[in-house]
């Protein structure tokens, strides 16, 4: 299974750039192609005729994307489904919007996070009022990693620091969405990418969970230095989910970036965090 790259406000065909090389649902919202780990998200306007639409919030930012299903109430299967878990089952979210005038084509926008959602009242196809499901999807690039230049350890980490693992872990699994707002669900979403690190890191043991040797230094804290890695991400940051991270060394990490069998590395690694988070 593969990842995939798109660059934001470039126009994609959905039929020849999207379905005929990631195959997935042909109509509808969320595309969903089973051999890639991805979830292919679409907005326009269909919505608005119904009275909701999809739009950024007021504070700009999240972006509130409704659910699939246009008769009766929305309910967490297919695509929903797949948009709410996607960090759990290690799939990016890519969204993309209708070109108006030009049929087909659509512009893409950015790798998403989906940090929870709502249930609200929208008319149905039929205009009787359902429950809707509306995600708070916010931007990749608000959970800065270790590899654009984040330390290891930041300040903000100081009262994590002194929780145990299981405590690291529980809040590593902690879902954002108990959160009212945009703004409050980004920052859970933050310290749980932060409880996330600290924990993987803590989970190693100060000995790579790759290879299997001691970390090659301490950091000036005192720390074993182990670098995080998202097996399942197409960037190397942002917040995920602690079945799909691991603590390796440089050297680990170098290789299952540059290295030659570095796919093959990638699943092995995969396949020891899976044995650990089981």
């Amino acid at each position: 299974m593969t990842s995939a790259q798109f660059f934001p406000g470039k126009l994609y065909h959905r039929r020849t750039d999207i379905h005929g090389k990631f195959r997935g649902q042909e109509r509808g919202g969320i595309i969903t192609p089973a051999e890639h780990n991805i979830v292919l998200l679409v907005t326009g306007h269909s919505g608005h005729q119904h009275g909701y639409e999809d739009k950024w919030s007021e504070d700009g930012s999240a972006f509130l994307y409704y659910g699939e299903g246009q008769i009766g109430e929305m309910q967490f299967t297919k695509g929903n489904l797949a948009v709410r878990d996607h960090s759990a089952n290690g799939k990016d979210v890519h969204l993309f919007k209708a070109v108006s005038g030009k049929k087909g084509w659509l512009q893409y926008v950015g790798q998403m996070v989906s940090a929870g959602y709502d249930l609200v009242d929208a008319p149905d196809r039929n205009g009787n009022t359902r429950r809707a499901i509306r995600f708070q999807l916010i931007p990749i690039e608000a959970f800065p990693g270790n590899t654009r230049g984040e330390p290891l350890y930041a300040p903000e980490d100081k009262e994590l620091r002194k929780d145990s693992l299981d405590q690291l872990r529980q809040k590593a699994l902690a879902d954002a969405a108990d959160a009212r707002t945009p703004r409050q669900r980004k920052a859970v979403y933050r310290r749980r990418s932060r409880a996330i690190r600290l924990y993987v890191l803590r989970r190693s043991v100060g000995h790579c969970e790759g290879c299997g040797r001691p970390a090659p230094f301490s950091t000036p804290s005192r720390d074993p230095y182990l670098e995080p890695h998202h097996i399942r991400r197409l960037t190397d940051g942002g917040p995920d989910h602690p079945r799909w991270v691991i603590a390796i060394c440089p050297n680990c990490h170098r290789r299952v970036h540059y290295s030659g069998d570095s796919v093959e590395y990638n699943l092995a690694l995969a396949e020891i965090v899976g044995k650990k988070e089981s």
